[in-house]
């Protein structure tokens, strides 16, 4: 097994943690990862996001409706006074950054988004069994972004990764005047690129190999 980073959880021929830049968006962020997410995916671009961004956390686990840490903060209770809760998912009844109401419910609160860090499929499944996130209201984006997972195919063209998602919704919440104005997102695109990168270099790497090893005479 390869030597990992501690703090990335990456290979350490493939850590980023050098080229992460600490983003303060003056919106907090807590990341509901899946298992599979925390402990088995390679890419884990939740990970990414949240070492990138100021006062985010990641939570583990399925079913967030007897978690403490999440009702805590929903609930206005200990750190979670003076935050005002939301879900980033899509639907018809979400909201978006730029509704003027939007803005007005937030009033003097600090903005807490939700993100869940998982396959569509089991990001609806964690959905399903949180009432407490059922409860919340639901934020999605006004454009309709494309993701550049390169390598990853996606079960439809705008179901973005986990640190897009942090990215676009940083870029739209500056604009609407709710995130900080100097709290430039694009260090988030930058380190998911060179992961994207990353992983497209070693699929040729080991397209190549297994060419070598099949066809050796074409090689020669």
């Amino acid at each position: 097994m390869s030597e990992r980073c501690h703090r990335c959880r990456r290979p350490v021929a493939a850590c980023y943690c050098r080229e992460i830049k600490p983003i303060n968006p003056g919106v907090k962020f807590i990341f509901l990862m899946h298992p599979k997410e925390a402990y088995h995916q390679r890419t884990g671009t939740g990970r990414l996001a949240s070492l990138s961004l100021t006062g985010s956390e990641i939570i583990v686990g399925i079913d967030f409706s007897e978690n403490a840490r999440v009702n805590e903060l929903i609930g206005g209770r200990g750190e979670g006074a003076g935050l005002y809760p939301v879900l980033l998912y899509p639907g018809e009844d979400a909201r978006y950054t730029d509704d003027p109401d939007f803005r007005e419910a937030i009033a003097e609160r600090t903005l807490l988004v939700f993100v869940v860090d998982a396959t569509w499929f089991f990001a609806r499944k964690m959905i399903t069994l949180s009432a407490n996130l059922r409860a919340l209201p639901k934020l999605s984006f006004r454009n309709g972004y494309r993701s550049q997972f390169g390598f990853k195919r996606q079960p439809a063209p705008e179901c973005l990764s986990t640190i897009e998602s942090a990215h676009y919704l940083i870029d739209e919440l500056r604009k609407a005047g709710i995130a900080r104005p100097e709290a430039d997102p694009a260090p988030l695109m930058d380190v998911f690129l060179r992961m994207v990168d990353y992983q497209l270099a070693r699929e040729r790497d080991r397209n190549m190999a297994e060419a070598l090893e099949q066809y050796p005479d074409l090689f020669k």
